[in-house]
């Protein structure tokens, strides 16, 4: 009988010590991805979208931490500046003023300039991945749409075009830094346990556009910072992004809660930003 106990004990021991090094090897990228997959956001049942798959939240939640760690980069400053005046030229182009009410009723402040405005500005952007494309990293240019060109046809995420660079030159700069180096995709993350058709695969056209669209859909982090930007530069009533225009893209507490873990995770553990690149 003591022997059988001791053998017991000793194999709760061996399972205890394995847990405890692996939480102690789990990698920072790792604990903000967890964050998310734990999430009420990546259990929501979206209106007319249904649920999604955790790697679209896990994705989105690495590509926030590295801009909450880069906040001096101009994209990142574009993304977190204050919402403009309600009821002003604003709600045509800054898709967090066209918001502002809805905002509001949620208590979520963009008045200011910061990482509360920047969060707030992520939190919308995965409503707007949801309508777009159901979280799908791959997705190629909606059917429906007469949009088949190079510059017009949209692609990925957020169902964007190389045509709305215009908006910003931070979205050529960015398309530039992307194309050169592609370490940061996120695309292992993005696209786990997700499925793309010939459809999606499809690219349109020639040239830049052409080369846009393929970026955009290998390239998911890409996707998600050129769409902040967006967002912010050509996003509110008269703005690229239909469900933002008609503000059919939702704002839930569940995901600004994730984030605002992640935000406070990256306050306790600056270091973290070191793995983040």
């Amino acid at each position: 009988m003591k022997s059988y106990t001791a053998s017991v004990l000793g194999l709760l021991g061996w399972i205890f010590c394995s847990l405890s090094a692996s939480a102690q090897e789990s990698s920072p990228a790792d604990q903000i991805a967890q964050i998310a997959a734990d999430s009420k956001c990546a259990t929501t049942d979206w209106e007319d979208r249904g649920f999604a798959k955790k790697a679209y939240f896990r994705g989105m939640a690495l590509v926030f931490a590295k801009a909450i760690c880069q906040p001096d980069r101009p994209d990142v400053k574009i993304v977190s500046a204050a919402r403009g005046t309600p009821g002003t030229r604003s709600d045509k182009t800054d898709g967090l003023t066209w918001y502002d009410a809805k905002f509001q009723a949620l208590g979520m402040s963009n008045a200011t300039d910061g990482v509360d405005t920047l969060r707030h500005a992520y939190a919308l952007l995965i409503g707007l991945g949801m309508r777009e494309s159901s979280g799908k990293y791959c997705v190629g240019r909606d059917r429906s749409a007469n949009f088949s060109s190079a510059d017009s046809a949209e692609a990925g995420l957020f169902q964007t075009s190389w045509g709305a660079h215009i908006a910003s030159t931070t979205m050529s700069d960015l398309f530039s830094t992307y194309k050169s180096d592609q370490k940061g995709c996120l695309l292992e993350v993005f696209s786990k346990q997700v499925t793309c058709s010939a459809w999606d695969a499809r690219t349109w056209g020639s040239g830049t556009g052409a080369d846009w669209q393929k970026l955009t859909k290998s390239c998911p982090a890409f996707a998600a910072e050129y769409a902040a930007v967006l967002l912010r530069t050509s996003g509110g009533k008269k703005g690229e992004f239909g469900p933002i225009r008609t503000r059919k893209a939702q704002v839930l507490p569940e995901c600004d809660s994730m984030l605002s873990q992640i935000q406070a995770l990256i306050k306790a553990t600056p270091q973290i930003c070191d793995t983040l690149k």
